[in-house]
């Protein structure tokens, strides 16, 4: 890869990002209370999934563990941190187990995605407040992670359909 194709990629990927921190603050403002406590579109997952797509597991990682710092930043590096976190590590970990062995489509990774990200931030809130009855908001969050998972990986296809990233 030449230093030029180099310098590309680290702009996009830079952009990537910068989208992904905005999508996932402005989501803080725009809860599905209606739904239950805490459960968000997850909006934000729709660039991990293009980075995905264009660029491979380890740009995916990366770009999900930057943006989680940087909207660290803006909301604080609180227990809302660790619960991000704990879903980011756990979400991310299966979709590139599971992208490895290309068994799935994007809808599939997706909603898997938003699945485990549930059940990562489910886990670290039982630890973090000692109490194990917390994993009694599982199936709300699955349901819910199906849901969403759904619609993030519909948004993530139809902004790949439009989106050319040349070579």
């Amino acid at each position: 890869m030449s230093n030029h194709s180099r310098i590309l990629k680290i702009a996009r990927l830079g952009m990537f990002l910068a989208f992904g921190v905005i999508l996932n603050y402005v989501e803080t403002f725009i809860a599905l209370p209606m739904i239950a406590p805490g459960i968000k579109l997850g909006l934000a997952n729709t660039v991990g999934l293009i980075v995905l797509y264009y660029f491979g597991d380890k740009e995916y990682v990366a770009i999900g563990f930057l943006r989680i710092l940087l909207t660290a930043l803006f909301t604080g590096f609180g227990y809302n941190f660790l619960i991000s976190l704990s879903g980011w590590f756990l979400s991310s970990l299966v979709v590139v187990i599971l992208n490895r062995f290309q068994i799935m489509s994007i809808f599939g990774l997706s909603m898997v995605s938003a699945v485990t990200h549930g059940l990562g931030q489910v886990i670290m809130v039982a630890i973090l407040y000692e109490s194990i009855y917390m994993l009694n908001y599982l199936p709300i969050l699955c349901a819910a992670g199906l849901v969403t998972g759904l619609i993030v990986a519909f948004i993530a296809r139809e902004a790949m359909s439009r989106i050319v990233i040349p070579e």
